[in-house]
């Protein structure tokens, strides 16, 4: 994921095309999709700020609007380009110990992000699971909106580049495990199914 630079990433995530573009420091991110009253919708993210287009004409919004529809973007790129975001400067990485999952010895790391750059959500906490052998990144557990766990499912690749597939689950209402310890109720088939995370048509330019 470090020869992205300079590249254009493509997929197709839930009804919506997005297009990734990262420059150096410099990246831009679009969200296109169709709206039955509103026709073709475009949403851009860049350095410079977030935009909206309806039928290739920017519309003004409010700055409450802004900061969600950029949100929504930014969550599923960032997501996606995981675990090339952890090195983003507001992630702040903490190596906690070895643990098993099904058989294989996992590293896991904790993230948390520093209030200076690390958006809206600075204060969420996620923990990843890394196989020891080859360092995949195999498991991952998130606070933000309750706490939640993915494994992951299916790789799609283009060009060298893998985007990796999830199954997303999230404890019974009753569980009181910490989120850091979700790798063990998860072996134990203890999480619930919630939805599944499939990119489709992946390519790389």
């Amino acid at each position: 994921m470090d020869k992205l630079d300079q590249k254009t990433i493509s997929f197709d995530f839930r009804e919506k095309h997005f297009l990734v573009q990262l420059n150096g420091g410099k990246y831009f991110y679009e969200s296109t999709f169709s709206n039955d009253s509103l026709g073709q919708i475009k949403d851009q993210l860049s350095n410079r700020g977030f935009t909206r287009e309806i039928s290739d004409i920017i519309i003004p919004i409010s700055s409450k609007d802004s900061l969600r529809y950029a949100a929504a973007v930014n969550s599923v790129v960032y997501f996606a380009l995981l675990p090339l975001k952890l090195n983003d400067a507001a992630a702040q990485k903490k190596y906690l110990r070895t643990v098993k999952i099904k058989n294989k010895n996992y590293e896991q790391i904790e993230v948390t992000f520093n209030k200076a750059n690390g958006g809206k959500d600075f204060d969420d906490v996620y923990y990843f699971w890394f196989d020891a052998q080859d360092y995949s990144m195999d498991y991952f557990a998130y606070s933000s909106g309750g706490n939640r766990f993915r494994a992951v499912s299916s790789i799609k690749e283009s060009k060298g580049l893998k985007l990796q597939n999830y199954t997303n689950y999230k404890a019974s209402d009753n569980e009181k495990t910490k989120l850091l310890d979700y790798g063990a109720i998860y072996e134990q088939n203890k999480l619930i199914k919630l939805s599944e995370i499939n990119l489709e048509h992946l390519k790389v330019d």
